[in-house]
């Protein structure tokens, strides 16, 4: 039997303040290690201390990472706002990307982190087109 991929997007409250660059880079840096290894795609963004994320893979992967993230310190309150099977990935070209941290992208990544929580579909392609206008590759 073919494993079927899906695609998750979670919001979750970050449980220290997400100003630092240095914590996003943090943030960025494991995602993608583990990722890689499990084979999983994604983006992130954040706004206003909600941090609001995309990810691809297998279901096996996705709930390894689910798990990873219950246990992390960063994050609280993790809420699934999505999660179905897709015929392919919107985000394959990251192990785990984000958009810029720019004054212009601002309004587009808090539309987004407000979309998550009533409209997930508008807000995983408002995610779609911030990690694509302005990817940060890995």
């Amino acid at each position: 039997m073919a494993r079927s991929l899906e695609r998750l997007a979670y919001r979750s409250r970050a449980t220290v303040s997400v100003d630092s660059l240095l914590l996003i880079a943090d943030v960025l840096a494991v995602s993608q290690r583990n990722n890689r290894r499990d084979g999983v795609s994604g983006a992130l963004t954040y706004s206003d201390g909600v941090f609001f994320q995309v990810v691809e893979g297998y279901p096996e992967d996705l709930d390894r990472l689910l798990r990873r993230l219950s246990e992390d310190p960063r994050h609280s309150a993790i809420t699934i706002v999505h999660r179905a099977p897709v015929a392919g990935r919107l985000f394959g070209e990251w192990s785990m990307t984000a958009p810029r941290i720019a004054p212009d992208l601002a309004p587009a990544m808090k539309k987004a982190v407000e979309e998550s929580d009533i409209a997930p579909s508008l807000a995983i392609e408002t995610l779609r087109r911030l990690a694509t206008a302005s990817p940060q590759a890995d």
